[in-house]
């Protein structure tokens, strides 16, 4: 199987995001938010080098199915720019858990909502275009 170029500079962007959350590690807390509820505070939490990689590994993941699904005719699949452009969306909220995990306080709904909306509007600009 072929991995298209998008399929591989989304899974270069997650790459980068990992490599980032590594990085950061020694100035994180031992247990870090991973998820933030209705209110934007945090309700989950996970160990550190759990925590920098979640987010990248499920985007890798979900970029590797959405990929096999195409290539095995199971669905209609989706084109590989939305792999760069779903990619670009989990390392931005990656961005933003390590930054609140560094002490940086802000909401993370309203940080997120602009992104979810863009994401959503390009997502069916491309389904509409393909």
């Amino acid at each position: 199987m072929r991995v298209p170029r998008l399929t591989l500079v989304g899974i270069a962007i997650l790459a980068l995001s990992a490599v980032a959350g590594v990085a950061l590690l020694p100035a994180l807390p031992s247990s870090v938010a991973i998820h933030f509820g209705v209110g934007g505070d945090p309700d989950s939490f996970v160990a550190a080098p759990l925590g920098v990689l979640l987010v990248p590994a499920i985007g890798v993941g979900a970029l590797l199915i959405t990929r096999l699904a195409d290539a095995s005719g199971i669905g209609t699949g989706a084109p590989p720019v939305f792999d760069t452009i779903l990619a670009t969306f989990l390392a931005y909220v990656q961005a933003l858990v390590l930054a609140y995990n560094l002490g940086a306080r802000f909401n993370m709904v309203v940080a997120v909502v602009p992104a979810v909306v863009t994401f959503g509007v390009v997502a069916v600009a491309l389904d509409r275009a393909g």
